[in-house]
């Protein structure tokens, strides 16, 4: 078995050291390391650095902003079925990742609720119009207790009904179905 043994520091500490006294005045200037001559000493007011700091160039950013509000302004023709459209290129980017997430694309999925985040935009509020929309017809209280229980689970929040607006019976009901399974 080893066993560590702490050893001294070779360091000295620097707590009680002396100060040095200042040379008198009426004593020679002595030449050495951190005291140049008199002659190469910088003058009162005069800079170390006459010529200055270089110039950096200049920041590319502006730029390729510029020149991506340019690109994403483009009007661009797309040909859907037999109608033409005239867009620019952002709303045609928009659409195509519309339509990837339509399509199952996982991908598409992540970047387009990371868009809408970004944008402010509720995609969850707009649930229940819509399944209308697809179903064509309006939900009925236990759907939209299912939908409100999804949304709760998913964002934290129910957009539709609360709990406590549900009569008693569904209320129970409600209870009864959400058994966790662990």
């Amino acid at each position: 078995m080893t066993t560590i043994s702490a050893k001294p520091s070779r360091r000295k500490r620097g707590g009680s050291r002396p100060l040095s006294n200042p040379p008198a005045s009426n004593a020679p200037y002595r030449v050495g390391p951190g005291c140049p001559p008199k002659e190469y000493q910088f003058k009162p007011g005069q800079s170390g650095n006459p010529a200055g700091a270089r110039n950096r160039p200049p920041s590319i950013a502006p730029d390729l902003k510029a020149l991506l509000h340019a690109a994403l302004g483009k009007k661009v023709t797309l040909t859907i079925g037999d109608k033409e459209r005239i867009l620019t290129k952002a709303a045609a980017g928009i659409e195509q990742l519309v339509d990837q997430f339509a399509r199952g694309d996982r991908y598409a999925r992540r970047d387009l609720f990371d868009l809408a985040d970004k944008l402010g935009l509720d995609l969850g509020a707009s649930s229940k119009a819509a399944l209308e929309e697809l179903t064509g017809k309006a939900l009925t209280a236990e759907d939209e207790a299912l939908v409100a229980d999804f949304l709760k689970r998913k964002t934290g929040t129910a957009d539709s009904q609360s709990d406590s607006s549900l009569s008693p019976q569904q209320a129970s009901n409600n209870e009864d179905n959400s058994c966790d399974k662990t």
